[in-house]
């Protein structure tokens, strides 16, 4: 069961690992002490998965979240795509049995699982973006494509497209690459080459179709045009590109950067909402809205009365409408109150704003200009 660590007690035990950077701070079976608590809170920790406990479950009732893919695919997937980049970099081939195998993988793994909304995993640093974003957006790509009724052989397409959809950064300069600051014009325009760089390779592979490639030479076209290398419009860019682009552009505002820290699937929401017509294809942009977690379960939300809840539950058809328990002042902290609303039968009611994690733990003290939204 996952909570927010706003409600972690003593005497808890961890159900799943707590990472860092993809460290582990605290492995699984850990029973939690003030002392860890207080450090988990230290280190920005917002959310830990417990084994459920009675006083708990009012809070976790209805929650139907998991993990998208098992630690171990997700490792041995990143492992796959770090090792193809180094080959490639060093002169190689595509290793396309790997890639395949990688996929079937993901694929059957996401078929034996019951869940609900997608969650990618929040483990990664920014050393390993590259690698953790690729394997990202490749299971994003494949959970929007199964929405979509699309073939086991799509699927396996799309999956290696998705997979390989940034190899062409491979050419890219490092220096250039990973710069931290902004780039300047020449730059720019040898950063907006690697999705030809991408085709080439790809192209260069029997075993590869013409699907799967299109994907790196497309996922930077826009919708109406504005995107790179050719300015394609609408349908003229390949269905495939047009779902991994919202994949990668969700993925990228959802992780943290060398320029910025990630953004909440909410404002990353309402970012690719402003783009729906524009840069993206409405209906794919729908689509993607049917599939994530707006309002994660444990999330503290503001209401328009003003006051505050935790998401208990989310609801399938309208995920920005989710089921929420009112919470009330005790002492120093929040504490659940009331029976569960449900948002999509009270149309009055509807979330204004996420309430930071620091601003709960200090009591909520001080003015309105204060509560800073995550």
């Amino acid at each position: 069961m996952r909570i927010s660590i706003v409600y972690a007690k003593p005497g808890m035990k961890l159900a799943d690992n707590v990472y860092k950077s993809r460290k582990v701070l605290l492995r699984a079976g850990t029973v939690l002490t003030p002392a860890t608590i207080n450090a988990l809170k230290k280190r920005g920790i917002l959310e830990i998965e417990v084994e459920s406990e009675r006083d708990m479950q009012a809070l976790a009732a209805g929650s139907q979240e998991v993990d998208i893919i098992s630690e171990e695919i997700r490792l041995k997937a990143e492992q796959t795509i770090k090792d193809i980049w180094e080959e490639v970099r060093n002169g190689g081939r595509i290793h396309i049995a790997r890639v395949r195998s990688t996929v079937e993988t993901i694929l059957e793994d996401l078929s034996k699982r019951n869940y609900t909304f997608l969650k990618l995993a929040d483990i990664r640093a920014l050393d390993n973006y590259t690698f953790t974003h690729s394997v990202n957006v490749c299971v994003l790509a494949l959970n929007l494509g199964i929405a979509s009724g699309y073939t086991e052989a799509e699927l396996l397409e799309l999956g290696t497209g998705a997979l390989l959809h940034d190899l062409g950064k491979v050419i890219i300069p490092g220096d250039v690459l990973n710069k931290p600051g902004p780039l300047n014009e020449k730059e720019i325009e040898i950063v907006r080459k690697h999705p030809a760089h991408g085709f080439h390779l790809l192209s260069q592979e029997p075993e590869i179709g013409i699907n799967a490639a299109l994907i790196p030479y497309e996922h930077h076209e826009r919708y109406q045009g504005d995107g790179y290398p050719r300015g394609l419009r609408g349908d003229a860019i390949h269905k495939f590109a047009q779902l991994v682009a919202i994949a990668d552009v969700y993925d990228s505002l959802t992780s943290d950067r060398s320029y910025r820290s990630k953004l909440k699937p909410y404002e990353a929401v309402e970012i690719l909402i402003a783009m729906s017509g524009q840069g993206f294809n409405p209906k794919l942009v729908n689509l993607l809205l049917d599939n994530v977690e707006i309002y994660p379960v444990g999330c503290i939300v503001e209401l328009n009365d003003g006051s505050l809840a935790v998401v208990t539950s989310v609801n399938k058809m309208l995920p920005i409408r989710p089921k929420v328990r009112k919470l009330v002042r005790h002492g120093e902290s929040y504490v659940p109150s009331g029976d569960e609303m449900d948002l999509m039968e009270n149309p009055t009611v509807f979330i204004t704003r996420v309430i930071s994690l620091n601003w709960m733990s200090r009591g909520g003290a001080g003015s309105q200009r204060e509560d800073k939204a995550l």
